[in-house]
């Protein structure tokens, strides 16, 4: 009942504000229509018209990548899985046409089929997936099964593997030569134990570390121990608790200090065409830019897309070790809503759409 009641009031919230933002609304398009549009218009499309679907159409992320690209000139449709039918991408003037597509995570074939049948009845030339954490692997692995002829804008499948998972990330890192934190993979609890056994014959470094899932796993971030504790006892059976293994393995890494910062990074061909460099936002609506240490995480993102040779978008979060040194903790292969402070610029369309597209003169699309 009392969730029930907080939705009412939630919906009634929303509705208050509606005059408000008709009236914005209205204001913005005189302002259009006197003034013309503040975003510039890229030339990705003079080449060659590309036939664009932009999946994760619930997202904010979704609509600015749509925009970018159709802005440009391209001819762009949107997907979402159910019950997303009637979310905002679909009503935006660029897009031709929206299809809700089934949940990847529940029904693969399902899903395959459909985007399958999308790609044939639209001859789709480009895949952008702007999708959720739980569906991003998906199309990461759906590229090699699709017509030569097709691209997604995402890592291959196996990069992507090499990235989601925060202990093969780590040792990416480490052979790049780049800054990272402690880490150790954690398949079972005698990984663990080895671990902490090895560190307690050494004198003691001060360093602390906690155990979390090598993959994402929201429902995972719970009860969290600084480790090691005293009492061994109580550690092992909090190791134990973890149940580790090779479908479901963890990593032990070592604790950072706050702020919290997170980066958005574009790659096309080892390049990186495209930065944004923010403070975290859990509620992903709010992005702080940041100029401290934003050349250290520019390079450290250059050096990352030129040793691994990467093409696609991922975004890092990143925190201080003792010595302030701010390094990342984890990557995500995928889209991020940070891409929204992009929007505007001519080359946008361009990163997402031309294989070839590199940056004038070594610069990349990089706001502040």
């Amino acid at each position: 009942m009392a969730g029930r009641l907080k939705s009412l009031m939630a919906i009634l919230c929303l509705l208050s504000f509606a005059p408000v933002l008709v009236l914005m609304a209205l204001l913005a398009k005189i302002r259009h229509c006197l003034c013309g549009g503040s975003f510039q218009k890229g030339s990705s499309a003079e080449v060659k018209q590309l036939k664009i679907l932009v999946t994760g159409g619930k997202m904010s992320k979704a609509s600015a990548v749509a925009r970018a690209v159709g802005r440009d000139g391209h001819k762009v449709f949107t997907a979402e899985i159910m019950p997303y039918k009637f979310c905002h991408t679909r009503f935006c003037r660029y897009v031709s046409k929206h299809y809700v597509l089934p949940r990847p995570t529940v029904q693969p074939k399902e899903w395959e089929d459909a985007l399958q049948s999308i790609v044939r009845e639209q001859d789709i030339d480009l895949i952008i997936p702007c999708t959720a954490p739980v569906e991003s692997s998906a199309y990461a692995h759906l590229r090699e099964r699709l017509p030569s002829h097709v691209r997604v804008f995402a890592f291959d499948g196996a990069t992507s593997d090499v990235l989601d998972n925060k202990y093969t990330f780590n040792q990416a890192l480490v052979k790049a030569g780049l800054a990272c934190p402690e880490t150790a993979n954690m398949e079972c609890l005698d990984d663990a134990l080895k671990f902490f056994e090895q560190r307690a014959s050494n004198p003691d470094d001060g360093k602390r570390f906690i155990v979390k899932p090598a993959v994402y796993d929201p429902k995972a971030r719970t009860e969290i121990l600084f480790l090691p504790i005293e009492d061994k006892q109580k550690q092992r059976e909090y190791l134990k608790s973890r149940n580790a293994s090779k479908a479901v393995p963890y990593v032990i890494q070592e604790v950072l200090a706050e702020p919290e910062y997170g980066s958005y990074a574009i790659y096309n061909n080892g390049v990186l065409t495209g930065f944004e460099f923010f403070e975290s936002a859990a509620s992903c609506l709010v992005y702080r830019q940041l100029q401290k240490q934003r050349e250290q995480v520019l390079e450290l993102h250059k050096g990352l897309g030129k040793a691994m040779n990467l093409t696609g978008q991922l975004t890092l979060d990143l925190m201080h070790t003792a010595a302030g040194e701010l390094v990342p903790i984890e990557c995500n292969p995928r889209i991020h809503s940070a891409v929204c402070t992009l929007e505007g610029h001519k080359n946008m369309g361009a990163m997402f759409t031309d294989p070839e597209h590199v940056p004038v003169a070594n610069a990349c699309l990089c706001q502040g």
